[in-house]
Formats: structure tokens, sequence, C-alpha cells
């Protein structure tokens, strides 16, 4: 199981130097990936949602410059606020600047007024969606011509590109995203609890059934908002998604462990965890603790400890086994 960490993006708090900060310190914590989101208009009329939403690609070279081996994700990014052969250069540039390192989360959008404020209409934006992969997949392996209802293009080339394959992923888990995930390389939904999910990934199997492709080809990963010790929830993250209000993971280090392990063994490959704090000591402070639950999951893996012995581990436990981890 693979394990990211999302940057402090939202908010004026938000810096570059501080996002270079965290980056580097997730990668020294031995994270597997880090990631960003996006919204560029936001409606006024929307309680919570932070207006100060830096753009992620941007963020993520400047991340990428102070690394040199922890991935780099968005969670996701909406394609049509942007023109596609201009992004799909942006982005094979960043693949190239951090190459192999780059993973493509994107969504078919879901927020009317920022549709309407970039000028693009909601209709067909599946469609759209599937249209602009399949482009890039050719601009990506050098090929020079692509017709579609909504990107097209011929005789012409782009360089550089990308240094490898890039994967893409697809957030969201309407039917449209499921069948749209199961020719891409991963499947990015928000955290639902466990029997939601099964039932979301059954659909998404079924899916990759039909195409005759193993399940394995698919990365399952869950964008799922954590507090530790049961920081009060700022309401934020339950706009949007349509699947209802939805908390984030709340415990000490080895509840949240121990939820985690259900999904993985569940099917579930990768977990990008969003820290839910105010500030930014408490980001240093969840990270750490983030840190520590990724451990003890990959301490499972390697020593074959359960899920319900992790729930019964001590905070003592914990901090031991950290600490040893730390030293190796």
């Amino acid at each position: 199981m693979k394990f990211g960490l999302h940057l402090p993006q939202l908010g004026r708090a938000a810096s570059p130097d501080r996002i270079m900060a965290c980056a580097v310190h997730a990668e020294d914590l031995g994270f597997d990936d880090v990631w960003v989101s996006e919204h560029i208009a936001v409606p006024l009329s929307i309680d919570g949602m932070p207006s100060f939403f830096p753009e992620p690609v941007p963020l993520l070279s400047i991340a990428a410059a102070v690394t040199s081996s922890v991935g780099l994700g968005t969670s996701v990014l909406v394609p049509a606020y942007r023109n596609p052969m201009q992004f799909g250069k942006q982005w094979a540039t960043l693949d190239w600047v951090a190459p192999g390192r780059t993973i493509l989360g994107v969504g078919a959008g879901w927020l009317e007024e920022e549709f309407a404020a970039c000028g693009v209409s909601m209709a067909r934006r599946g469609e759209r969606l599937d249209d602009y992969i399949r482009g890039w997949r050719v601009l990506w392996s050098g090929g020079t011509e692509f017709e579609s209802r909504h990107f097209s293009f011929t005789g012409v080339r782009v360089n550089p590109q990308p240094r490898s394959h890039v994967p893409i992923w697809i957030g969201g888990s309407s039917a449209g995203a499921l069948r749209r995930a199961a020719w891409c390389e991963g499947w990015h939904p928000t955290w639902s609890p466990i029997e939601v999910f099964l039932e979301r990934l059954a659909g998404l199997h079924e899916k990759m059934d039909r195409l005759e492709r193993p399940h394995e080809e698919v990365t399952v990963s869950v964008h799922m908002e954590v507090t530790i010790g049961g920081l009060p929830y700022s309401g934020w993250s339950t706009v949007g998604d349509g699947y209802g209000d939805r908390q984030p993971v709340t415990g000490s280090v080895e509840e949240v462990a121990a939820i985690i392990a259900e999904y993985r063994d569940a099917g579930l490959d990768h977990v990008l965890m969003t820290p839910v704090v105010k500030g930014a000591e408490a980001w240093d402070d969840m990270a750490e603790s983030l840190g520590a639950v990724m451990q003890i999951l990959r301490g499972h893996e390697l020593g074959s400890r359960g899920a319900a012995e992790v729930a019964r581990c001590t905070r003592s436990d914990i901090s031991r086994w950290w600490l040893r981890t730390l030293r190796l």
C-alpha cells in the first residue's frame, strides 16, 4: 500500500516557502507522494470554501524543485477549465522536470458557477474529459494527429514529452467516473463508509471485466480527510462531492491506522491523507502523526500484524515503533 499527503495549499497562511518545506518534510517522513487540489473561481454563494486557492501545477513545480523522489499529484484537477493543448504541454513539462513522478488526477467537474466563470458549458463534460485524456495520450506518445468533438489537432508536435507514461487517476464515483477509471490508471474518489466503498469498487471491477483488464492495472485510491485527536471539523470538505456530509476520519494514531487497514484489506492500494487542522504548527504535528499511521500499516505489511492488533496498540507502542523506524 502507498501513502500520500496533501500539502497545506488553502488559505492565506499558505506560501511558496511553506509548500516547499512541507514537501521536503513529507519526503523525509517517507510518504510516497504529495498532492494539491484546485478550484479556479470560488462562488461567493458557497459558505466556507476558501477563495485563496493557488493553482496546482505551479505548486507542484516548486515542490519538485526541492524534492528528489516523492510523487506529485492533483486531487483533482478539472481539465474542462483549460485549453487541452496548452495543458497537455504544461503537464508534459512538469513530468520532464520531475521525471516519472507525476500523477494526473482529473475529474469531469461539478460546480456550475465555476464552469460559467471559465466560459465553458457543463454539457457533455464527461465526453469532454474522455476526449482530452485520449488526445493527451496521442500527444505524449509523439503523435501528430487526433480528432474528437472537444479536442482535435493535426500536423503538430509537442515537446518536451513526459519522461515516462503519465498515470491518470479519475476522481469521483459516478457511473461515468467508474467507466472512465476502468480504462485509465487509477480511481481516486473521496472517502466513504466501507460498505459504500465496496459497492463502488465492485462497480469499477465490473466495468474493468467488460474491458478484459486485470483489476490490478487500476490503482484504487481514496482522498481521506483525517484528524488525530478530534479537532473540530471546519465543514469545508462537505462541499461538492454530492455524496452527503463527509466527516473526516478521526481518532488516535492507532485507531486511524485500523480504519485504513480495513479499507486496505477490502482492496485499497493508496490513501491520500489530508490533515484537517488550522495553523502551521498543527499541520506539522499532524504530518508527524500521519507518518506514524503510515509506518504502522507498513509494519503490518512486513510483519503480518492484523488490523485488530493494530487497534489494540497503546500510545507507547506507537511511539516506540515510530522512533525505531526513524533510526533505520
